[in-house]
Parts: C-alpha cells; sequence; structure tokens
C-alpha cells in the first residue's frame, strides 16, 4: 500500500540502497555492464542493462526497487564495500529524511539510518555480545579453515570498537562541526572546570577570620 507523503524528499530504505548502487557503481568506474558482470557470480544471474538502469532510476523518481537480504549481501560482495554503505543516507546538504511506517507521513532525519547502521548504547551491548559467542565456536569447513572473512575469528568482535568511534566522531561533528575543533573546545573546557574546581576548593579550606568586632559588655 501506497504510504501519504507530506514529504516528498523523504527516501524509503530501499531507495537510499538504489542510490548507494549507483554511487558504487560510479566511484568503481564500471559501465552498467561491467558492474552487471562483476555482481554475476554472487547474485547467480546477470542483470540486464535495463534493470541496472531501473534500479538507478528508482531513488529519482522511478518505481522503487525492493531488495532483498540475498541481493544486498550480493551487492557489498560484487562493489567489495560494507552492507553499512548501502544503507549510508545522501550527505547531509541533500535534505533527504527517511521515510518509515511510523514517520506520520512527514520522515525522520537520517539519523535513525546512522543508528540502525553502527549502534547507540542502547543496542550496541547485544550486538557485541552475539559477536563475541559467534566467535567462541566459529563455522569450520571440512578442511580445517573458517568463515571469517580473512581475518582471525578472535578479532571478530573486536570490529565493533569501529561502529563505537564512527558513532562518536558523527556525533561530535554535529555538535562542532569538525572533530578537531571539538578537541579545542573540550580542552578548553576541561582548563575552564579545573580552574573553576580549585576556586570552589580554595574557598571551602579558606580559614575563618576572627571576628575582631567589639561588642559592648
Amino acid at each position: 500500500m501506497a504510504r501519504n507523503r507530506s514529504n516528498a524528499n523523504a527516501w524509503t530504505p530501499n531507495q537510499i540502497v538504489a542510490y548507494r548502487v549507483a554511487e558504487a557503481r560510479r566511484m568503481r568506474g564500471w559501465t552498467q555492464e561491467q558492474a552487471a558482470s562483476e555482481l554475476e557470480p554472487y547474485l547467480g544471474t546477470k542483470l540486464s542493462n535495463a534493470s541496472f538502469s531501473a534500479i538507478e532510476r528508482s531513488f529519482a523518481g522511478g518505481r522503487v526497487r525492493q531488495f532483498n537480504a540475498d541481493e544486498i549481501l550480493a551487492l557489498a560482495r560484487g562493489f567489495r564495500l560494507p552492507i553499512g554503505w548501502f544503507f549510508t543516507p545522501p550527505p547531509v546538504f541533500e535534505h533527504i529524511d527517511i521515510s518509515a511506517p511510523d514517520d506520520g507521513g512527514s520522515g525522520w532525519e537520517p539519523l535513525l539510518m546512522i543508528d540502525a547502521i553502527l549502534g547507540n548504547p542502547d543496542t550496541l551491548a547485544e550486538w557485541e555480545q552475539a559477536l563475541q559467542l559467534w566467535s567462541v565456536s566459529p563455522h569450520r569447513h571440512p578442511d580445517g579453515t573458517c568463515e571469517n572473512l580473512g581475518r582471525e575469528v578472535e578479532d571478530v568482535h573486536d570490529g565493533i570498537g569501529v561502529f563505537i568511534k564512527a558513532r562518536t566522531r558523527l556525533r561530535l561533528g554535529e555538535l562542532f562541526g569538525d572533530v578537531e575543533r571539538a578537541k579545542e573546545v573540550l580542552s578548553a573546557l576541561a582548563v575552564i572546570l579545573d580552574e573553576g574546581t580549585d576556586a570552589s576548593h580554595t574557598e571551602a579550606h579558606r580559614p575563618s577570620q576572627p571576628d575582631t568586632s567589639r561588642h559592648d559588655a
């Protein structure tokens, strides 16, 4: 069922994936034919030029292509990019919001997608635990090798730190516009707080002055 939209600049997640497919192809310098050939082993079929064009048009007014999880994994493998790349909204200056069934027709801020990709303090703990449990008993092939994307299995759960750092940099950028600027501001703030604490400490421990006023008997 079509959604009633009051915000024409609110894209569905599928539109964002389509946008990123077009960006990935441009970034790799591939024609649509070349991209279809690169993706074929992972999709199990070769996209026609018409199908590829339909995907790239679907974020800008064409019929929206509905991707499934198998296809998104194939896109990540074929373009050699993380799955998170394909869910990353366009740059903020393009003013694209996120369309979802619960947005009331006006769209959510794109940070909704970033939080879904990178996690936040409310969601990271469960993912980290899942990764740790997964790495305890990795799937081993008959030849003794592990399916671990070319890295040591023990290192997999440590990778979540990358997401935490990325999210922190994003938040600092929102607040200060630049991470280096954030460091300068926070360092200056720390100095001010230290000075304020020292001053308060001095006042609290200053010896009381004796009362030298005279009182009539």
